[in-house]
This record gives structure tokens, sequence and C-alpha cells, in this order.
């Protein structure tokens, strides 16, 4: 119920400032956690990026006031954090379909995106299969990507090493046959580095990187079926419904997805997800 409570309380903060900074900082505090990573748990929750909601939701009142009110539409740009009518006027299109001028006209479609509220909602009719795992410090040698919440480029980062020879190489020196996806974690402007790789006792391959990860405790979860969606479900059930009461908060140590196969979307095709712990 505490993180249900935070959620909301982050809508509320959000909403009072709509027309002001929305500070980060401010919204650590909130949730008690790196805002990147609250972003990140945010978008699998919510299906958009803690951004675009913001953006979706300044848009909205800008319809509202652009229609009641007699403000210059530069003043109404302004207000709601845009430097220019040009890139207002780009954004506000991009969301309605049409310029902040036109709005003003009667009979005109709008769309408008309403508040988020969270609700605690009583799931478990599908079970979720876990371990936990302590793992001495062990060696990932890989290729890294720098990718964000807003452009997600991993997927095709990693058709890109499957094409140029990068996973057979790191096939040829793995303790293993499963590669990994390792997720650096996301600041707070929703960066994050990303790295195609695989454990290895090996010093590692000339061009790739060289990471230590060092010993932790680690919760493993399985993902049965294609990558696509049910990777990102389960990421999804494992930040909003597993990790919130649980015993466990995250420890800031990279997390993992451990691939077994190469057939991404078979239905028993099967992925663990490790993620770095520590007891509440």
């Amino acid at each position: 119920m505490e993180w249900i409570e935070r959620l909301n309380e982050v809508i509320g903060y959000i909403e009072e400032h709509l027309d002001d900074e929305i500070s980060n900082e401010a919204i650590g505090k909130i949730v008690v956690c790196p805002v990147g990573s609250f972003q990140r748990t945010f978008s699998l929750m919510t299906g958009i990026t803690l951004s675009e909601y913001i953006r979706r939701r300044r848009l909205t009142k800008a319809a509202f006031e652009l229609q009641s009110t007699d403000c210059k539409v530069i003043d109404i740009a302004v207000k709601y954090g845009y430097e220019s009518s040009d890139a207002f006027c780009v954004a506000f299109k991009k969301m309605h379909g049409i310029t902040p001028i036109a709005a003003r006209q009667q009979n005109i479609k709008l769309k408008s995106y309403p508040r988020l509220a969270f609700e605690l909602t009583i799931k478990g009719e599908v079970e979720m299969n876990y371990r936990v795992v302590e793992r001495e410090d062990f060696r990932v040698v890989g290729k890294i990507v720098t990718s964000s919440l807003e452009n997600n480029i991993i997927p095709e980062f990693w058709d890109q090493c499957k094409k140029d020879g990068t996973v057979d190489k790191l096939l040829e020196i793995g303790v293993n046959s499963s590669t990994l996806g390792m997720c650096f974690g996301y600041n707070d402007e929703g960066i994050n580095d990303y790295m195609v790789g695989i454990e290895t006792n090996d010093e590692g391959i000339e061009g790739m990187k060289n990471v230590v990860v060092p010993k932790s405790t680690w919760l493993v979860f399985e993902s049965i079926g294609p990558v696509s969606p049910t990777l990102e479900n389960t990421w999804g059930r494992i930040y909003g419904e597993f990790l919130p009461q649980s015993i466990y908060k995250q420890a800031a140590l990279p997390t993992m997805e451990k691939y077994f196969g190469s057939d991404v979307d078979a239905d028993d095709y099967r992925i663990e997800i490790w993620i770095p712990v520590v007891k509440e």
C-alpha cells in the first residue's frame, strides 16, 4: 500500500507543477529511490514513459486554455515548458492533429489524457516463479550501446550483434551457450547503457568491454514465451506486483536477462531475469 501511495503522491506533485519546473530530485524524495529506476518502473507499469505522460498532461491542459481563454499562444507555450511557439506548435499538432490556432475554433476534436491514479488490485491468478541465488563475482564480456526510455534501440542492437558476428564470437568464449543482456541502470534523464554479452573466464575480446560483476544476492525470475511481448510483461509484473510487496530492494548493480536458445518467437522460449537485491 505504501508504494501505491507514493505513486499517487508523484502524480499529485506532477499535477501541481505542470506549469512549472518538475524536479527529478523532488520525485526521487517521494519514491525514495533513484529517479532513473522509478522512470523505468513507471514505464513498465503504465506503458508510457514518465516524460511522455508529463508531455500529454501539459498539452491536455494547454488545449483547455486555448479554448477557454484569450491568452496568446506564445504565453501558453511558455507556461507549459516550450521555449518557442514553433516548438509548441509541433508538439501540439503531433498529439492533437491540429495547430494551436485551429484548436480555438468551434466543433474541433481534441485529445484529452486524464490524470493517472494508481490503485491496489488483488492479483495472483498467475503465479510468479522465482528463486534466490547467492553468487560470487563473475566476468561478463560484450558490446555496449547507449539507449533510452524515449528511444529504445536495444532490439536493433541485438539484431546488429547477431548479423556482424559479435554473438558468434561471444559464444566461443562463454562458460555456457546463454547470452546476456545487461542493463547498467537508467539515469535521471532515462538514459541507460546496455550490454550484449556473455559470462566468461576469458580475458575478453579486442574491442569489447570487460565487466566484473561483484558478489551479490539475486532474484531470478522466468519469462516463458515469445520475447515480445512476454519479456516486457514479466518485467512489468516484477516491478508492479512482486517487488512492492516483497522483503527485497533492488541493489545498485546491473540487472541481467539470460537468453536460452535462438528461437525468440517460440511459445516455450525461456529467459531468466536476474535482479540484484538486498533485504529491506
